[in-house]
Order: C-alpha cells, then structure tokens, then sequence
C-alpha cells in the first residue's frame, strides 16, 4: 500500500505540472495567455550565474542534429510539449512551456545518449525559434541542467515535517540561485505550491493536540487555501479511489455488477465505465495468475534444491507464467512479501 500511495503522490505532482498551463481561477501569472503579454516581459537575456550564458555549445549540437536518425522509441509518434513563444523584438517569452521542452526530450535519456539527447533539442530550438531567441532558451537549458545536477546532490531527510520543510526551503532557494525569480517561479511554482501543501498537510495529520473534527476542518481550510485548478485536480484524482471504495461497499452489501455498472456510469460516464470494468478485468486475471505463481513458488522453495537450482526453476517459472514485461513487477512483489513479516 506504501508504494501504491507514494505511486499516487508522484502521479499527483506529474499532473499538477501539466495544469500549469490553464489553471481555472489561479493568479495573472498561470495563465499562458497573461504570461504573454504580462510576465513574459521577463526575457531571457542574461543568465541567473555566471558563465551559464555561453552557448557556444548550442552551434555544436545545432549542426549535429541533421545527423541523426529516427526519433527514439518512446518519443516516436508523439508531439514535443509545450509551446515556445517570442516577443515582438524576438525575445524568449518565459513560461512553463520551456521547462516541458526540455523535459520532454530528456525523457529519452536511457534510451539515448545525452549527447544525442542535446542535439535534438537544439535542432528543435533552431527550427521553432528566431535565432536570438533559440540561444536564450539554449542558455536556460543550461541553466536548468545544472540545477538538475545541484539538486541531485542533495542529501536525503529523515522524512519528518521539520526535514521537509527545510529541503522544500533549500530547493526553492537553489531553484531562485540557478534560473532567477521569474523563471524558476514559470518552471517550479506551481510544484512549490504542492510540496507545500502536503507538507502542511502532513503536519495536520501528525498533530496529536487536535480533535478529528479539528483535523477535518483544517484540512479543508488548507485545501481551500490552494489555486482553483489544483483543488479541482486534487477532487479528480480522489474521484476513482472514492468510486472504488464505494464499489467494494455495494458487493459486500450484495449489490449486482448491473448496479456496480450503473453507479459508475453515473460517476464517470459510459465509456469510462467500460474502462473500469475492462481495468478490474486485467487486475482479476493478474491476481490468478500471480496467485498461482506463488503457490508454485513455494513448493519450488520447499522442494529441497540448493539455493543455485531454486533461483534457476524460479527464473524459469517466471518466463513461464509471464511476459517479459511483466518481470520487474512480479521481482518487485517478490521483495516485498519477503519483506512482509
């Protein structure tokens, strides 16, 4: 369960940082058009450090681009995120976009090498972007790579409300050090504004000195105290667990799967509906098939081989039972039963 909700936290702050661009009733600032014609006022032409500014190797891996091949498989088929904009004179308008470029190339990293990886990108600043422009947004690229490193750097907390609060304070700090206010507030803010709040709120749900209804309520002032658009993202992603808590309380009660079926369509839709049933489907069968994986395992542990035979007949069952694709889950769950008391 630890790692289903560490899962959903990770997929909470993903979606935050796509809301970024149209956040309903959040300030002048998270809108992409305001940002045009208001904060991209801030350009881009000097960097936040010294020396970060030389893009010297901009015109390195601008002419290497033309010598690369097909796009990587995980990028092939798929359209580059964010929209780059300019000012009137040609400047690089800042926005949330430029940090989702980078970001969308460097997904690659693993499946190519970084140098390729840079090379894609600032072919694609060349053609997107007037060449002044295109060298800003090279320069914050920089920028925001070295950050990346900085921040890598960082030692672990403790995972208390007090770590925490001082890690999110000395990334914020780093983050205002490496880009500058404007651009670290279009790049960080809004995932800022999150870490924030479930830190708050894990202060909340630690504080022994309040009652539960105390608790609720500060918990709902909290969340009312967050951007329009991130609440409603909050409400949304809560929506499925909600359903599927209410699901589990019909079938105990004995309700039908028409009933099941009808609750979620009012829920969610017909289509999605379909989706949670083909979804329960999938998670069934895997669950069988597991299941039964773990019964033979067992006997296969039990069964008086040395250790070396035992990991030979488990790596064999597994190509067996599963898809290639499927191993680093079935090992993952492996782990954690063994860790299980």
């Amino acid at each position: 369960m630890e790692k289903r909700y560490l899962v959903g936290v990770v997929l909470l702050v993903l979606m935050a940082a796509l809301l970024i661009w149209g956040l309903p009733g959040a300030s002048e600032q998270d809108s992409p058009a305001d940002t045009a014609t208001d904060t991209a006022g801030a350009r881009v032409s000097e960097p936040a450090r010294p020396g970060l500014a030389d893009t010297a190797g901009y015109d390195h891996y601008r002419q290497r681009a033309s010598e690369l091949g097909p796009m990587p498989t995980s990028l092939s088929g798929t359209s580059v995120d964010g929209d780059l904009q300019v000012s009137a004179n040609g400047d690089l308008l800042i926005n949330p976009a430029i940090r989702q470029v980078f970001d969308y190339f460097l997904t690659a990293l693993g499946e190519e090498s970084l140098e390729d990886i840079q090379a894609r990108l600032a072919g694609y600043l060349s053609d997107q972007l007037p060449p002044q422009a295109a060298r800003q947004a090279w320069a914050l690229y920089e920028q925001y790579m070295a950050l990346r490193d900085a921040m890598e750097q960082l030692p672990e907390h403790d995972g208390s409300v007090t770590a925490m609060r001082a890690a999110i304070s000395q990334r914020h700090d780093m983050q205002q050090a490496y880009l500058g206010p404007e651009v670290a507030d279009a790049f960080y803010g809004l995932d800022m504004t999150y870490d924030r709040y479930m830190i708050e709120r894990q202060a909340l749900l630690e504080d022994a000195d309040l009652s539960p209804a105390e608790r609720e309520q500060q918990l709902a002032n909290l969340e009312q105290s967050l951007p329009q658009g991130m609440q409603q993202m909050l409400h949304d992603t809560r929506a499925p667990v909600k359903l599927e808590q209410r699901t589990q309380a019909l079938r105990e009660q004995g309700a039908s799967e028409a009933e099941i079926r009808a609750l979620r369509e009012q829920t969610f839709g017909a289509q999605a509906a379909e989706r949670f049933e083909a979804l329960e489907q999938q998670r069934q069968e895997w669950d069988q098939r597991y299941g039964a994986y773990r019964q033979q395992r067992e006997q296969l542990i039990n069964s008086g081989l040395s250790h070396t035979d035992q990991q030979v007949a488990l790596a064999r069952l597994q190509q067996q039972l599963f898809e290639e694709n499927e191993l680093a889950r079935v090992q993952a769950l492996d782990r954690m039963h063994a860790q299980t008391p």
